[in-house]
């Protein structure tokens, strides 16, 4: 797997942090060692680390430099850390940061492969120890949702490489009785999809869990077709002979709409952050509620149907009369 090589933002200073408590408590150490550890590029760890010469902290009314980092020995590949006595005590989490742990830390515990983990469960003990709770009464209890518990049943169906049916609500809002069979859980903006070869239209296909009812696991394997699938698309909509082109303009706030659509060509440039791009849509009557989403950072463009029920859904969602007005279906 191929080596970070950096991070932006909060996630830097986090990693700062991660790093010097690592030179801490490892003492004089290989700069190659390090890189390895954290899983980035030496050139990076080195920028890092000269960085750290840089920070200061303040002892009553002093500057000092809490943290040295020996550069001459660093050219040499070797990382020696000599920290000054302005820091006194262990860092200590949040509130706030405390309640994002034990979150996570609960939604793993509901997952099937890593109930009983003992790692998670003494983690757990600790960030109860910390906040007055009890481990048997975490922070915060996380709860699997009708879509994760579906997600799960057909997690368990694709480690087993079995095939599943169920219920499914296409797009149209027409219910059928479907087998699929199933090749990866993704997870996008919120939203849980299946990637999964479906026998019908003999290629992969994407499903929104959420659509899905009555989720069964088969005795029947996956087929070979199933089995032969050498890549899957990453976008969250597969292109089909039906589908109309439709000319979107987007703000970066609504780039996703281009992200997870199946774009025709190349998004262009169209100046002021704002991108154009074609993309298939294969309900267009969804299309009003589709750039709805993004609050104003869409506008449709063409053609000139597309344009009229994005008009329509607006002034029907404001109450207002419209000349006419499209089914809402998924």
């Amino acid at each position: 797997m191929p080596k970070l090589t950096g991070f932006n933002g909060e996630d830097r200073y986090n990693f700062l942090l991660a790093l010097v408590g690592f030179l801490v408590h490892r003492g004089e150490v290989q700069l190659a060692e390090v890189a390895e550890h954290f899983g980035l590029e030496e050139s990076y760890i080195r920028k890092a680390l000269r960085s750290i010469n840089e920070t200061t902290a303040y002892q009553g009314d002093f500057q000092q430099w809490p943290f040295f980092i020996d550069v001459d020995l660093l050219d040499e590949g070797i990382v020696s850390l000599t920290t000054a006595e302005v820091i006194d005590d262990v860092p200590r989490l949040s509130t706030r940061q405390a309640a994002a742990i034990s979150a996570g830390l609960g939604y793993l515990a509901t997952i099937p492969e890593f109930a009983g983990n003992l790692e998670i469960r003494a983690l757990q003990e600790k960030i109860a120890s910390g906040s007055g709770a009890s481990a048997a009464s975490p922070v915060i209890s996380i709860a699997a949702s009708p879509v994760e518990m579906g997600a799960e049943t057909i997690r368990e169906a694709i480690l087993a490489g079995k095939a599943i049916s169920c219920e499914y609500i296409n797009r149209k809002g027409e219910k059928t009785v479907r087998e699929i069979d199933p090749l990866r859980i993704d997870v996008q903006a919120g939203v849980w999809y299946l990637r999964g070869y479906c026998p019908i239209n003999k290629g992969v296909r994407n499903f929104l869990i959420e659509h899905m009812r009555s989720i069964e696991v088969l005795e029947k394997g996956i087929s070979e077709a199933a089995k032969n699938v050498a890549e899957i698309e990453d976008a969250t909509y597969v292109a089909e002979q039906t589908d109309t082109t439709v000319t979107v303009e987007v703000m970066p706030e609504a780039y996703r709409l281009i992200s997870e659509s199946q774009t025709v060509n190349e998004p262009k440039n169209a100046g002021d952050g704002l991108i154009r791009a074609e993309i298939n849509v294969g309900h267009l009557p969804n299309i009003g509620r589709l750039i709805a989403k993004y609050g104003g950072a869409a506008r449709v463009i063409a053609p000139a149907e597309a344009r009229e029920i994005v008009k329509n859904y607006a002034l029907a969602a404001l109450g207002k009369t419209a000349t006419r007005i499209s089914p809402e279906v998924e």
